[in-house]
């Protein structure tokens, strides 16, 4: 037996949430697959204080989740699930029957209006709740660039000047994991934000393409900078380039929000380490923001009422305010959640002064993003292809899947 609590101390910091006390004779027991392994805590929160539930979660590699989440999805599969946002990932399941729109028990008038796409699919209608607004930017070692003497760079010249002082005291001024083509395709969308902000928006809708004068540019300050990134980047992968930047052998990586959470690899290298955060200085400055992701519930699933039940509590802003506190980064809820941690509440700043709203991401073009390029960029990366042949096989890419 369960009894929900009128208030609640989180993570040592006091919230008063208003809840309603019950009991039930017995919980059921949820199955709810993840990528997320820093959202484990939240759920063992969730499975004390709501009635009638145990959710039981399941972790599997980013890399792995979305073929091994196919197989078990045709055997039955997970009750709840964790899906990426939009309908390059929510068709399929659409289609196969697998996740049907919300119910009218959950209820998502509490959230940002911003992060509704992310549990849309094509047909213009929701099947999940959005998790997770993340931000991509830089993030860089503050003790080593006040050992050297560097101060926060706000353009071009001091981004590159602060690499060479870098490279002078014989660290990797930018750290990239080129083994991870979703990892390069974030690093590419920081790029868009940094350089070009809303002038992304005519080739986000296909008015212009990629190759166009302004998104080669771009490309090719990038290309500049490749004396200063990591000389074996085609075969550093993910874990190992943010290792780099908690032990100081890196100065900077292009990496999400959620890399300063408690169980991201940095802290877990260094609890002590300290990151900061800033925009891709580039002309435009700002940084792209968006939903990570939406819960969704396998349709099939025995147990449907208590997994939407499930889903309704995570529209919640009792919810909001726990994902907060336990997992360390922003909410998807609009407005009422306070964020404890620096690192929350400088992201939340970006997104209010200088988030980029409207990236390829969010176009049309959205479904097909890290396919097309992650692959291309890491040929790039590799030295195999120059910053125009990159733009043209974007380009090319695009077209090939008929946008």
């Amino acid at each position: 037996m369960k009894t929900l609590k009128k208030c609640l101390v989180a993570a040592g910091v006091g919230l008063s949430v208003a809840v309603t006390s019950f009991s039930a004779a017995a919980d059921v027991t949820l199955k709810l697959w993840t990528w997320r392994e820093q959202e484990k805590p939240l759920w063992e929160e969730v499975s004390k204080r709501l009635e009638g539930v145990d959710i039981k979660v399941e972790v599997t590699d980013a890399q792995q989740y979305n073929s091994r989440l196919n197989v078990a999805l045709q055997n039955g599969g997970p009750d709840l699930f964790q899906g990426r946002p939009g309908a390059s990932f929510l068709d399929q399941y659409v289609k196969a029957g697998i996740v049907k729109p919300i119910p009218e028990s959950v209820d998502l008038s509490g959230l940002a209006q911003g992060v509704m796409n992310a549990g849309q699919a094509s047909d213009g209608k929701t099947y999940g709740v959005p998790f997770a607004v993340q931000t991509i930017q830089i993030l860089y070692n503050k003790k080593l660039f006040r050992e050297l003497g560097i101060k926060e760079p706000t353009n071009q010249a001091e981004f590159t000047e602060a690499m060479k002082k870098l490279k002078a005291a014989g660290k990797v001024p930018l750290d990239i994991a080129g083994r991870a083509g979703w990892s390069l395709a974030m690093l590419n969308a920081a790029l868009e934000a940094g350089f070009l902000g809303d002038d992304l928006d005519t080739i986000a809708n296909r008015k212009d393409p990629f190759t166009s004068d302004k998104y080669v540019a771009m490309l090719e300050a990038f290309e500049s900078w490749k004396p200063y990134i990591n000389t074996a980047a085609s075969g550093q992968d993910y874990g190992g380039m943010r290792v780099n930047v908690a032990l100081g052998e890196a100065g900077m990586i292009i990496d999400g929000l959620w890399s300063t959470s408690q169980a991201s690899t940095i802290r877990q290298t260094d609890p002590e380490a300290e990151i900061g955060l800033m925009p891709v200085p580039g002309p435009a400055g700002k940084v792209y923001a968006f939903a990570d992701g939406a819960y969704l519930v396998n349709a099939k699933s025995s147990n449907l009422e208590a997994a939407n039940k499930v889903l309704a509590y995570t529209a919640s802003k009792e919810f909001g305010q726990l994902f907060a506190d336990l997992v360390g980064e922003l909410t998807t809820y609009k407005s009422g959640i306070s964020y404890k941690s620096e690192y929350q509440q400088q992201a939340a700043e970006f997104i209010a002064k200088n988030g980029q709203e409207y990236l390829t991401w969010k176009g049309p073009i959205n479904v097909a993003y890290e396919e097309v390029v992650g692959p291309n960029f890491q040929e790039f990366i590799a030295g195999k292809i120059t910053a125009k042949q990159l733009a043209q096989k974007i380009e090319t890419g695009f077209k090939s899947k008929g946008l």
